[in-house]
């Protein structure tokens, strides 16, 4: 009897736990998010493409607001507090604004993304009500310094955890109670709230099917930081060389 228990206990502790499948459909539309921003950086930089709304880079602005909110949406749906994802942000936030902000005298989208990581740890829950921060974007001095202000990146994360912890509906709601802050915001970083809701919609489809891949952008979907930065150093690398 003795035995036959210890070989149920084997059998057991030698079945395969259920993995955590990844949401494909989710990465792809991080990968999407990842190559609008090198087609952003590259109009601009090598085309010098103005960010306005006839032109190529004012559809791109999609790509903040897209990024910010599957951020916001992810790290509502944790378990856990990713330790190891804060110090990665973090370090690629130190690697990219050294050269970002030589060229720009500005620290550029994931220091802001960094800030509303640590925020949301601290509010937990609370970090929803961020979703008006928009609205007191002329208030915000971090606008002075961020290339997307704290304020309007905190309200696309924000709006990325409504949708994860209350759903579609819901973050059509505040999504609308959010486009009027787009008014208070200067151009051209008003136009990425002009994406908030195709933005969440997007997100929202993406959770509800989650085996749509997109081969290329999957990939890039699944490294997004380092795809980001090595995007930006061959760009940014080559226009601080012209700058010596």
């Amino acid at each position: 009897m003795r035995n036959k228990h210890k070989a149920r206990h084997k059998l057991r502790s030698n079945e395969k736990k259920p993995s955590v499948q990844r949401n494909r459909t989710l990465d792809s539309l991080r990968g999407l998010a990842i190559l609008l921003m090198i087609v952003d950086h590259v109009a601009g930089v090598f085309f010098s493409v103005k960010i306005e709304p006839d032109t190529l880079r004012f559809l791109t602005r999609l790509s903040m607001p897209l990024f910010a909110i599957l951020m916001g949406f992810f790290l509502s749906a944790a378990t856990q507090t990713h330790w190891k994802r804060l110090v990665q942000l973090a370090a690629a936030s130190a690697a990219m604004n050294g050269l970002y902000y030589y060229v720009y005298e500005e620290l550029e989208i994931l220091a802001s993304l960094l800030v509303c990581y640590i925020g949301f740890l601290a509010l937990g829950r609370h970090f929803v009500w961020c979703f008006v921060a928009a609205y007191f974007f002329l208030q915000d001095p971090s606008r002075y310094l961020f290339d997307y202000s704290l304020s309007v990146v905190a309200t696309c994360v924000a709006q990325g955890v409504i949708l994860q912890r209350f759903g579609w509906r819901i973050a059509s709601v505040t999504g609308l109670l959010i486009l009027p802050a787009a008014w208070f915001v200067t151009p051209p970083t008003q136009y990425a709230l002009f994406f908030i809701l195709p933005a969440s919609w997007l997100v929202g489809w993406g959770h509800a099917s989650p085996k749509l891949a997109v081969p290329g952008l999957e990939t890039l979907g699944r490294y997004p930081l380092t795809a980001y930065l090595i995007q930006y150093f061959i760009i940014l690398g080559w226009k601080a060389l012209f700058l010596m």
